[in-house]
This record gives C-alpha cells, sequence and structure tokens, in this order.
C-alpha cells in the first residue's frame, strides 16, 4: 500500500496549510496584530502551532520526492529530462502570472515600494535569482535546482544503499544548516558567489527531505509502514498522540533543525490515520491550489494587505481568512494559467505522438 496521488496531494495540502500558521502566528512579539489567549507562561499557545509549522517545506520536499521517483524512477534519463522541463515550465508560468497579476496590484493600490528596485531587481526575481520582492518565493529557485539534479540524485539512490544514502544526506543537511544560521565562512562582498552560495545552502537544508522522499519510495517503506499498523486497535488515537508528541517535542526544542524529522514523523501517523472524508476532501482542494497559495499569501498577510488580514484580531478566524483570500486570488491566477496549461499539455502530447510514430518507423 503506497502512497497515492490523492494521499500526495492530501499532505500538499496540509503543507500549505502548516506554512500559514508557521508565518502567522510563529512570532512571540504579537504587537497588538491579534489575541494571544490562551498563554503558556509568557508566550502566546497559538505560537507553538504556528511553529510546527515549520514542517511545511520539508512535507513539501518528501511529497515533490516520492512522486517524482515514483513517476521517473523507471524512465531513462534523457524521458526524464523532458518531463522536468515541462515541469519547471509550468510552474515559472505559474509564477510569472502570480508576479505580473500583483506587481499591476501594488501599484494600483498605491504601494509601489513592495517591487521598488528598478528593472535589475525585476529581473533577478523574475529569473529567480533574487526574492526580495517575497520572501516565500526562496523555495522557488530550490526546487527548480532540485528538478534539474534529479536525474543524477535518482541513479544515485537506485544505486546505493539507502542508510549510507541516509548519513551522507544527513551530514550535508547539517553542515547546510550550519552556515544558512551562522555563517561561518565568510565568502566576501561579491554578490554573484554570495548568490550562488546561498542557493547552494538552501539546496543544501532542502536535499534531507526530497531523497526521503525517494527512498520511501524505493524501499516501500509506507507500505511496511501500513502493513505493521494500519489494522492494530485504537490506531487513530495512537497517531493522534503521537502527533501530539511531536508537537511537544518541538515546543521544547524551538530550532528549526529537526523540522524534517517533525515532517517525517507527520506524514506517517498523519497517513496511517483513517480520515472522514470531508477532511480528505478539504487538503485535496487545499492541495489542488497550494502552489498558487504559497506564491501568494505573503502579499496579503505582510506586503499589500496586512491590516485586512489582522482586522479580525482572533487567529482560528485570521488564518481562514487568509485561505479565503488565497483561494479567490488563485481561482483568478487559474483563469489565467489554465488556458495556457491546456496548450502546453496538448503540445506535448502532439510531440509524443510524433515521437512515438517515428520511432515506429524507424523499427
Amino acid at each position: 500500500m503506497e502512497f497515492s496521488k490523492k494521499d500526495i496531494k492530501m499532505l500538499q495540502g496540509v503543507a500549505i496549510s502548516f506554512m500559514l500558521l508557521l508565518h502567522l502566528f510563529a512570532r512571540k512579539e504579537i504587537n497588538g496584530l491579534y489575541e494571544t489567549f490562551p498563554m503558556i507562561g509568557e508566550v502566546p499557545f497559538v505560537y507553538y502551532i504556528g511553529l510546527f509549522g515549520d514542517a511545511c517545506v520539508p512535507m513539501y520536499l518528501f511529497a515533490s520526492g516520492y512522486g517524482l521517483y515514483m513517476s521517473l524512477g523507471m524512465k531513462n534519463a534523457l524521458s526524464i529530462k523532458k518531463k522536468n522541463f515541462i515541469r519547471i515550465l509550468k510552474l515559472l508560468i505559474n509564477f510569472w502570472i502570480i508576479l505580473f497579476m500583483f506587481l499591476g496590484l501594488a501599484f494600483l493600490i498605491g504601494k509601489p515600494e513592495v517591487f521598488s528596485g528598478g528593472l535589475s531587481n525585476f529581473l533577478l526575481n523574475f529569473f529567480l535569482l533574487s526574492n526580495s520582492y517575497n520572501g516565500a518565493w526562496w523555495y522557488l529557485q530550490t526546487y527548480v535546482i532540485l528538478i534539474l539534479l534529479t536525474p543524477v540524485l535518482i541513479n544515485i539512490v537506485k544505486k546505493y544503499n539507502s542508510i549510507g544514502l541516509l548519513i551522507v544526506s544527513g551530514m550535508i543537511y547539517l553542515v547546510s544548516y550550519i552556515q544558512r544560521i551562522k555563517f561561518v565562512i565568510d565568502f566576501g562582498d561579491s554578490l554573484a558567489i554570495n548568490m550562488l552560495v546561498n542557493a547552494a545552502v538552501l539546496v543544501g537544508t532542502s536535499q534531507l527531505a526530497f531523497i526521503v522522499g525517494f527512498i520511501f519510495a524505493k524501499e516501500k517503506i509506507y507500505s511496511w509502514l501500513y502493513n505493521k499498523f494500519y489494522g492494530i486497535n485504537y490506531k487513530n488515537s495512537l497517531c493522534a498522540f503521537g502527533i501530539l508528541a511531536l508537537f511537544i517535542l518541538h515546543a521544547f526544542y524551538e530550532s528549526m533543525i529537526i523540522a524534517p524529522f517533525t515532517a517525517i514523523g507527520f506524514i506517517c501517523l498523519f497517513s496511517l490515520m483513517n480520515k472522514r472524508m470531508f477532511i480528505q476532501k478539504t487538503f485535496n482542494f487545499l492541495g489542488d491550489h497550494s502552489t498558487n497559495i504559497w506564491l501568494t499569501h505573503m502579499f496579503f498577510y505582510s506586503l499589500l494587505f496586512r491590516e485586512l488580514v489582522f482586522a479580525i484580531k482572533y487567529p482560528p478566524l485570521i488564518f481562514v481568512w487568509l485561505v479565503i483570500l488565497c483561494l479567490i486570488s488563485s481561482f483568478l491566477i487559474n483563469s489565467i494559467y489554465n488556458p495556457i496549461l491546456k496548450i502546453i499539455d496538448k503540445k506535448t502530447l502532439l510531440g509524443m505522438e510524433r515521437s512515438r510514430i517515428s520511432v515506429q518507423k524507424s523499427g
């Protein structure tokens, strides 16, 4: 019993919910933005909920790695490169639509400073070399690099022992994380060098969860967990207790260095639980819109509409309100993106059909 496409989409829906909680509430200095009751000592309880949300990006990475290995693991390198080129192109078109949409909106509402820096800064953001317009966009560059590396990474995962790979990947993660947080090595003032180092460090801190996704697919680890634990008594209660234990662990140890581990633990426990159809449909729906929510939510809660988002004052309502705003924008984005997507898919299918006919004729 492996993860289905619906399972992966549902995990993406949970991950985007975690991202919103992280960015909205993982702060101890509230400055009157919202109600802080209940409190744990001098810290709002909602802070710890937001903190647990730092599992969001590792969850995305795991889901991406798992899905890529399952769909591409048996294909040749050339086929993988073609599919990944289309995957990146679709993501970039989606991103560019959002960039131009919110650029126009910022000028329309009188906040052009959000997109300051002139043409050079625009081009850096346009080509994913900077995320100065929107901090949440850092993951775009990292994801594209990982996609480009996928043929090599899949071959490595196929060839080598999984435990050894986890050890090496974990060491790369640790070194990259320390450099990202502590800046142990100073690379000087060169913009180009610092951009390259930053890209390498972000890939280094991201590759662990991505590789774990590959390994789960290769070794069929979830099938083993499913066969071992799915039928046990009080499974949902035990899984809920396990998630609570992860939550408490992270509350005591607040460093985001453990985010990949809480993410993988949560994925296993959450996936083993029996879930009502309403919950499945809700997270699948959010998963369908997760890319647009990821790329737009910071414009709402921080850059353009901060007062509007936090006007409600109560964290649960703020969260729901932000989701609604992001979904409205997502439907508008998709009204532009989906027709373009259909053209790309049509041309891709046509190209595949021509290749198939050419192969048949040559044979």
